[in-house]
């Protein structure tokens, strides 16, 4: 089994952080459009510093994650199968076949619980 790390609060705080950046540029840009509207301005950009509030935010989510994140599980096939047994594998309903080539061969067969 692997060993459970504890909890990144640093990295958490640091998701919050960077998702009221997010709300926050969110908003002001939704402020700068109204604002833009009323007074019937013709801007083609946002402002320098919703923008950089915004790269900022998306750079912090980034962080946070990389920091809350657990370590990598292997993925090769002979880890898994160490951790099974040969009866495990076999028992497995994905083996079961019940639409085969059977019926279609041995359709003349007369049973003896038929006759």
């Amino acid at each position: 089994m692997a060993v459970q790390q504890a909890p990144n609060h640093f990295g958490r705080l640091v998701c919050l952080v960077a998702f009221f950046l997010f709300f926050h540029s969110g908003y002001s840009t939704f402020e700068h459009l109204s604002y833009l509207k009323a007074i019937d301005g013709h801007e083609s950009g946002l402002p320098l510093d919703i923008t950089i509030e915004l790269l900022t935010s998306v750079a912090l989510f980034g962080l946070g994650i990389v920091l809350v994140a657990d370590d990598f599980k292997e993925i090769l096939m002979e880890t898994e199968m160490a951790k099974q047994s040969i009866e495990s594998l076999d028992a497995r309903p994905s083996f079961y076949s019940f639409n085969h080539r059977g019926r279609a061969v041995f359709k003349n067969v007369i049973l003896k619980d038929e006759l």
